[in-house]
């Protein structure tokens, strides 16, 4: 090399290139950038000085902040959301591109994300997935199991989304009845109460093992105490049915469980109700407009299985 020429250097590509070529471990999201740094850069495998020299670069080549520090927490600035969107966007559209030029010139593939709730009640899921990898083994289905019902869908982290219907919908998302969820309150064997069906108040003062604050079951639970006018004391909190299945067989408390689950079993006993939890359609969300073909095939197999029952419904209330 001359002395005349520069030594070269070599470029540093920017952040939103790194997460291109690093597409198949890096999701960007409002969640992530939520997180601590150095936390997020775990996840990611690389130092926290990469992470915060990177985003450092790229704002000094927009001139302006992405993030702002709000106690212990970065937040995104309205700049920084704007180039998440577009970000999350690029990436989208190289993903879809690269599907439909590889299932053109051969069998359909790709990842289709399906965000699920903990029961789906009357839709029979399993049978689903098993007749796609059979039909189109090189598309890959994850299932994801989440308490954010269809904002997954809206924000771009799931595909699609089996979940209670909301009471409200949201722009840009599709929804399809394809089942029904109903919750029945089980206790143990021995668990000491009135006989006949039982109204609200008669069962406020027992112990009771439900899900989350916040979660759909938990939303529809205390719904129907609300409406009663009592309140009931929730002593354990739990992320899982089967978990509520063990306490509840144990005596430990009362639950109100998907009737899928409890169904049948010899071990629980179901406790009737004068006004039961009513049921809550199943739906099937999407995004508005045409999708990758991976994730059309796995929409048009998820319809095909809906409940023969599950158009009829009525409405989820309006809260």
């Amino acid at each position: 090399m001359g002395r005349g020429r520069p030594a070269c250097r070599r470029q540093t590509p920017p952040p939103l290139l790194l997460a291109h070529s690093r597409r198949s471990r890096v999701r960007p999201s409002r969640a992530g950038c939520r997180a601590h740094p150095g936390k997020r850069a775990e996840r990611e495998h690389v130092v926290q000085s990469t992470v915060s020299a990177a985003v450092g670069r790229l704002e000094h080549e927009l001139a302006q902040p992405l993030f702002r520090r709000t106690g212990h927490r970065i937040v995104l600035t309205e700049a920084g959301t704007v180039l998440l969107d577009r970000a999350r966007a690029l990436l989208a559209s190289v993903r879809d591109l690269r599907e439909e030029l590889t299932s053109a010139a051969g069998p359909l593939r790709g990842t289709v994300t399906l965000g699920t709730a903990l029961s789906t009640g009357t839709f029979d899921l399993a049978p689903v997935l098993a007749a796609l990898r059979r039909e189109h083994p090189a598309v890959q289905v994850r299932v994801r199991f989440s308490a954010l019902e269809h904002q997954r869908v809206a924000d771009g982290t799931d595909d699609l989304a089996l979940v209670p219907e909301p009471a409200r919908p949201t722009p840009g998302i599709n929804l399809t009845r394809v089942g029904r969820l109903e919750l029945l309150l089980t206790a143990a064997l021995d668990a000491d109460l009135p006989a006949g069906p039982l109204r609200c108040a008669d069962i406020a003062g027992a112990p009771f093992i439900d899900f989350p604050t916040g979660w759909a079951n938990r939303i529809r639970t205390d719904d129907l105490f609300a409406e009663a006018g009592v309140e009931r004391d929730v002593t354990i909190e739990v992320i899982d049915a089967a978990t509520a299945i063990d306490l509840v067989r144990g005596g430990v408390g009362l639950a109100f469980l998907p009737r899928r689950l409890v169904e049948g079993r010899t071990d629980l006993r179901i406790v009737a109700l004068d006004a039961p939890v009513p049921p809550r359609p199943l739906v099937l969300a999407r995004p508005e407009g045409p999708q990758r073909p991976a994730v059309e095939a796995v929409h048009r197999a998820l319809v095909r299985r809906a409940a023969p029952d599950a158009a009829r419904l009525r409405p989820a209330p309006t809260r």
